[in-house]
């Protein structure tokens, strides 16, 4: 309880209160946020996690408390059944402690900042969720048990220029080729003449060779597959088109007018969503019968140009702008798109980026596709620095 008596009055303190609150009680402050995140590369450099522990109330330590830093293991097991993750633990040997102990001197309200250093190459995998945690533990002096452990959340992503990737088919050099991602890995491929190539892949993951499933589709600015049987070809209509599991078309019927209105133009789970020359950005609900509803259409962003490339990947976007950032874009469970998060650099190395799957597939300027076993966990840097 804080009592004030006037502008000039001396500032009471109920310690009762005041200890069970957190005052006279040792705390790590970075334990407010469960977990850190911390993004690594796996190259030859070191990287840092700052942690301190702090003395909790309006006045100082009247005396030095010692602290000791421990890590437990079993901490993580703990943590990952309380909130059904599937973090592992930092391998031995790639973090080191230097600051085991540490004290708050008398007089003062906190330690010194201290580091954890994260060796992460020839220890970490890429991608995978690593945890550490670190607790504070104090002689002469209470711990606020609810502030004593920081979770440090680790993800290696590779180095810049040292992303793998899997070279999968050769198209040539004709820049008129147009990707479109079909069902289980399929591809299909409008190649310069306007036909329209479909590939299987085998066991392996690779594409043989192609078997032509149509012809003339070079009428269409924009082509794509919407599931679970539709091709969808735009050009100033919207041509809605059925087709099954092996490329064979079947009926075909005009859903949309006018639409070259829009720049860009991508599926996104029920919905078709058109990115006008200004940015404005509608996305217009599409139903299972295959018709567009224009009458629930709903603006969702307006600056959308700023985006070279904008595709699909599970229940977010992805957005590559000029300079070859790779943005995601998580989507609300009402389909509205949240605060962006850097993925990538580089990726204007390619002249068209699509989603298969989790893979990507980019095809770069002299007709190479490219495959990237990709995660959204991680960081993407496709060229050196």
């Amino acid at each position: 309880m804080l009592l004030l008596a006037g502008c000039s009055a001396e500032v009471q303190i109920d310690e009762d209160t005041a200890t069970v609150q957190g005052f006279g009680k040792v705390y790590i402050p970075q334990a407010n946020y469960r977990p850190l995140s911390a993004t690594v590369t796996l190259t030859a450099d070191e990287f840092l996690l700052k942690y301190n522990a702090f003395y909790g109330g309006m006045k100082k330590a009247g005396h030095r408390i010692s602290l000791s830093f421990v890590t437990d293991e079993t901490l993580v097991d703990e943590y990952n059944e309380k909130y059904g993750t599937d973090y592992l633990s930092l391998p031995v040997g790639s973090y080191e402690m230097p600051n085991l102990t540490g004290a708050i001197e008398s007089g003062q309200n906190s330690t010194p900042i201290f580091n954890v250093i994260l060796k992460p190459k020839g220890y970490l995998e890429p991608f995978k969720p690593y945890l550490l945690p670190i607790t504070v533990e104090a002689e002469g002096a209470p711990v606020n048990e609810a502030l004593q452990t920081v979770y440090f959340e680790v993800i290696a992503s590779f180095g810049p220029g040292e992303v793998p990737r899997e070279k999968i088919l050769s198209l040539g050099a004709d820049q008129r080729n147009l990707l479109i991602p079909f069902v289980d890995g399929k591809l299909i491929v409008r190649d310069g003449d306007g036909a329209l190539q479909l590939y299987a892949t085998d066991d392996a993951g690779a594409f043989g060779n192609p078997v032509q499933i149509g012809a003339g589709w070079q009428i269409f600015n924009q082509i794509f597959y919407f599931e679970p049987d539709r091709v969808v070809g735009i050009a100033t209509d919207v041509i809605q088109y059925q087709v099954d599991g092996n490329g064979g078309f079947g009926s075909s019927r005009t859903i949309g007018w006018g639409w070259n209105i829009f720049e860009k133009i991508f599926p996104y789970k029920h919905f078709l969503i058109g990115v006008r020359p200004d940015g404005l950005t509608t996305a217009y609900p599409y139903n299972e019968q295959g018709d567009l509803d224009g009458a629930n259409i709903r603006d969702i962003a307006s600056d959308w140009n700023r985006y070279e490339q904008l595709f699909a990947y599970g229940s977010s976007l992805l957005g590559i702008e000029a300079d070859g950032t790779l943005w995601q874009i998580p989507m609300s469970e009402t389909n509205m798109p949240q605060q962006r998060v850097q993925l990538g650099s580089g990726w204007d190395m390619y002249q068209s980026v699509v989603a298969s799957g989790n893979d990507l597939l980019a095809i770069d300027e002299s007709g190479d596709l490219w495959r990237y076993k990709f995660d959204v966990k991680g960081f993407w840097p496709l060229k050196a620095e």
